[in-house]
């Protein structure tokens, strides 16, 4: 019941202005089944926004828009409308009720399938005790007649034509069995896995009760006309991680990083078609700032000796959150849909990206549907990545043959690359996963692409001699020569990244000495500071494409 005031005159007296009320009206609001599906949805981490949209022709008047099935994942208290058009809302209602329903035709025909598959499983579990009988009183038989042999055995009375007989028979009788046996056994699982089935779709079709969730918008409609009424609510068990594949062409000459989403939801609510867009905000955990407690120091006596303590801060207690401050559940993954009803330029369009400072939002230029609680995972792509790459092969010959490929890539992008998990391919061949972490627009990372089978470092121990040292011969001097080889058949020039390593003395008795390091090591700021005091050594070379067989590059 709607009660409309209208304002009918106005008296001005001196200053003041009086207004004259007619009395009010009541009006019954018209009842109206809106049939609106998830249009729109934002989903963040560990929740998503969700827009029913509809749009509706009335004339003027109060009208109670009734949006029916809402999910069970919703969080009344998030509810809001929005209305388009010369019409105000006048209030958002939630309502949670118990709807009955009664059994099919269909169930009642499960229902005496049940019944019969569970009369047959009955009838074969009594005819296995049947043959458990059976074969109790052959062993009885067996046991008797092996008794009798042993008694009359060396004597005239013992008649081996009868035992045969007697023992042919047993035989027979125990396969008999043991054939049957298997037989109703196997019949027995085939009508157990019946039984399973009928009764999986007996209970979705079993008369019951569900709770219907109805969000009732009530709306006065000023002007007949078209309107555009949008219905707005929060979901728990729903989130989206960033997945990557990182692929470099064959040679190596460019790369390319594939930005999908990986979307999860088990909200209750399958969303079928709907502009889809991804955030890292997240949207109501606490109205309010965490509280902050003080930080108290105290002295505490100790038997023999004082003892200085520094007590930790009191826990901070942050306000609860809505549902108690309970987490989210986490949901499995979501099994995808199709796309649909877009261009083939919009299906290969990237994601559009907004947002500044903590959180950034891709806006992802197609519809997409994804069912709620399915098994498959939901992989969407938000863009494809052109990243500027510079390569270095590494080799560590000391540790291992293999030469691997390094790359520094620079994100040259709009979109900020979120931590997630990364597959790395080389060409076509996969080389193993990885993990990217936060790289803003315009940083760089480094992402290793595995081994290239087309150059070689050969560590080999040329010499080692020792020798006697001192007026006294009282010291010992150990040399040791190595050569290290390098070969490039890649077909063109390389930068190379070549470590070795030599002893580290931490006593003054040994003295560690480098001798004739041809070519000399490198000398960039961060090496010298950090591992070439631990005895690491590090060469930067540039290795040409001629660097093969005889002409092979040596350290």
């Amino acid at each position: 019941m709607i009660d409309l005031k209208c304002l009918s005159a106005f008296v001005v007296t001196g200053t003041a202005i009086a207004f004259a009320q007619a009395p009010p009206r009541v009006v019954e609001a018209e009842s109206i089944e809106v049939d609106a599906a998830p249009s729109a949805v934002t989903v963040y981490i560990g929740r998503a926004s969700v827009t029913r949209t509809a749009r509706l022709s009335l004339e003027a008047g109060a009208y109670d828009l009734v949006f029916r099935d809402l999910p069970e994942a919703l969080r009344p208290d998030s509810l809001q409308a929005r209305v388009e058009g010369a019409a105000r809302i006048l209030g958002v209602d939630y309502e949670e009720r118990t709807v009955r329903h009664a059994a099919s035709d269909r169930a009642a025909e499960l229902d005496r399938r049940i019944e019969e598959t569970r009369l047959a499983l009955k009838t074969i579990e009594q005819d296995l005790g049947l043959i458990d009988a059976q074969e109790k009183f052959l062993d009885a038989v067996s046991v008797r007649a092996g008794n009798e042999a042993k008694e009359e055995g060396g004597t005239s009375g013992l008649d081996l034509d009868a035992v045969r007989a007697q023992l042919t028979f047993l035989a027979e009788e125990r396969s008999r069995l043991l054939k049957e046996r298997r037989t109703l056994e196997a019949r027995a699982r085939e009508l157990n896995e019946v039984l399973r089935v009928l009764e999986a779709e007996r209970g979705s079709l079993a008369g019951g009760s569900r709770i219907e969730r109805t969000a009732v918008v009530t709306i006065a409609v000023i002007e007949a006309g078209e309107l555009g009424i949008d219905l707005a609510y929060l979901v728990t068990n729903a989130l989206w991680q960033p997945v990557y594949n990182v692929r470099s062409a064959a040679g190596g000459s460019a790369v390319s990083i594939e930005y999908d989403a990986l979307l999860l939801q088990r909200t209750g609510e399958d969303w079928k078609d709907v502009q889809l867009t991804l955030s890292t905000a997240q949207p109501t955990r606490a109205a309010n700032p965490p509280e902050l407690e003080p930080w108290f120091v105290d002295v505490s006596e100790t038997v023999g000796r004082a003892e200085s303590r520094a007590m930790a801060p009191a826990e901070r207690r942050a306000p609860p959150g809505p549902q108690g401050g309970k987490g989210v559940g986490g949901g499995g993954p979501g099994e995808g849909g199709s796309i649909f009803g877009d261009s083939g330029a919009q299906l290969a369009a990237d994601a559009y990206v907004a947002g500044a400072g903590p959180s950034v939002t891709f806006a992802l230029p197609r519809l997409v549907s994804a069912e709620s609680n399915a098994r498959k995972q939901q992989r969407t792509r938000i863009a494809t990545i052109d990243a500027e790459a510079e390569f270095v092969h590494v080799a560590i010959p000391v540790l291992t043959d293999h030469v691997y490929v390094r790359g520094r890539l620079t994100n040259t992008s709009a979109y900020q690359i979120l931590p997630g998990e990364a597959s790395i391919f080389a060409g076509q061949d996969f080389v193993g996963p990885t993990r990217l972490e936060a790289v803003a627009p315009n940083g760089s990372f480094e992402v290793h692409f595995g081994i290239d089978r087309t150059v070689s470092v050969t560590r080999t121990l040329v010499k080692k001699e020792t020798s006697k040292t001192g007026l006294f011969a009282g010291g010992r001097r150990t040399s040791y020569d190595y050569r290290l080889e390098i070969e490039n058949n890649a077909g063109k020039a390389i930068t190379l990244e070549l470590w070795d390593r030599h002893p580290v003395s931490r006593t003054d008795q040994i003295r560690i000495e480098l001798v004739d390091v041809t070519p000399s090591l490198a000398t960039d700021a961060q090496y010298l500071e950090e591992e070439r005091p631990r005895g690491l050594m590090k060469w930067l070379l540039k290795v040409p494409a001629t660097a093969k067989d005889a002409a092979a590059m040596v350290v």
